[in-house]
């Protein structure tokens, strides 16, 4: 069996009632588990935690330049060796689910 689904299916979800306020409402729940979990190892960047709305989408993470390193990793200048990241924002977003 096999199912046709519409391209447009997201834009035409994203338009439906009260979709858009639930979405908004998620980015700044996960925005606010963001900065929980990020206020534990370092205040400033827990600051730099922001939601973004669009017309049809919201988003949240981190705005501070070193936030990829902080999430993901990255190698100290000095010593060379690697720092691991914390992974703190796939770690919000999982427990969102």
């Amino acid at each position: 069996m096999s199912y046709y689904i519409r391209p447009d299916i997201a834009e035409i979800v994203a338009g439906l009632p009260g979709v858009h306020k639930e979405v908004i409402s998620t980015a700044h729940k996960g925005a606010k588990l963001l900065r929980k979990k990020i206020a534990k190892d370092t205040g400033a960047m827990a600051a730099s935690v922001r939601v973004d709305v669009l017309a049809k989408d919201a988003f949240f993470g981190i705005k501070d330049d070193g936030a990829i390193g902080y999430n993901f990793g990255h190698l100290n200048n000095w010593s060379g060796e690697p720092v691991p990241g914390s992974h703190v924002i796939e770690r919000t977003i999982a427990e969102m689910g």
